[in-house]
């Protein structure tokens, strides 16, 4: 293992957070049913503790909580929070294109470069697309520039997809065997169509137990 995944109601708390992130490894902290002002009050704490990082910040779907998904974005833009795990998502929402949006400039080579890093937790192969392919949802204006607009015509909205199998958390109790190599499979087809300069990433997580298990996920290509 080399990143934690974000553990919701704070279970994985700064302390976990910013322990893991002085050893080196990527922490999500689970915000998704906390307050904001508890989810700010940790981002200030591990951003003073872990000023270059690594650290992530969970962003859940909230289809019948539509504030909780908006606040949370706002607050990470707000606070530069450079990458977050996005959880549960069934369907794509105006707020996290406007989180991947609002990260993408151009440099002085005119190369795209995407400052707001998204991790798309899936467990289903019509969600991986959403996030394999540019985000077909318009965001309202003044959240982002006409450029950004226009570059996130170009880029994937998740830079990896993390394939969650037979876990605990928001998953179809599929086998990690039989899922893992349908979404590289996307992911190959889709870096066909729309030649990335960044190819996503695939990496996989839940129902795997033991070494055997984890050096058969490297093994298919996680």
């Amino acid at each position: 293992a080399y990143a934690a995944g974000a553990m919701a109601g704070g279970i994985a708390s700064e302390a976990l957070v910013i322990a893991l992130g002085k050893a080196g490894f990527l922490a999500s902290f689970g915000s998704a049913g906390l307050v904001p002002q508890r989810v700010e009050k940790a981002i200030v704490e591990i951003q003073q503790a872990l000023p270059n990082g690594p650290y992530a910040f969970n962003l859940i779907h909230s289809p019948s909580e539509e504030a909780l998904e908006q606040g949370a974005v706002e607050l990470y833009l707000k606070h530069g929070v450079r990458t977050v795990e996005a959880s549960a998502y069934m369907d794509l929402t105006p707020h996290i294109v406007r989180y991947r949006a609002a990260g993408l400039q151009l440099n002085s080579q005119g190369e795209i470069q995407a400052h707001n890093k998204v991790i798309a937790k899936i467990s289903r192969s019509e969600v991986a697309r959403k996030f394999l392919q540019p985000a077909p949802i318009k965001v309202e204006q003044g959240h982002i520039t006409p450029l950004q607009a226009a570059l996130a015509e170009k880029v994937p909205l998740a830079d990896d997809i993390t394939v969650e199998a037979d876990s605990g958390g928001h998953t179809d109790n599929r086998s990690l065997v039989c899922l893992l190599p349908i979404i590289l499979t996307l992911r190959d087809e889709y870096q066909l169509q729309y030649h990335y300069q960044h190819p996503v990433r695939v990496g996989a997580a839940g129902g795997i137990g033991t070494p055997e298990a984890a050096l058969a996920a490297f093994m298919m290509g996680a």
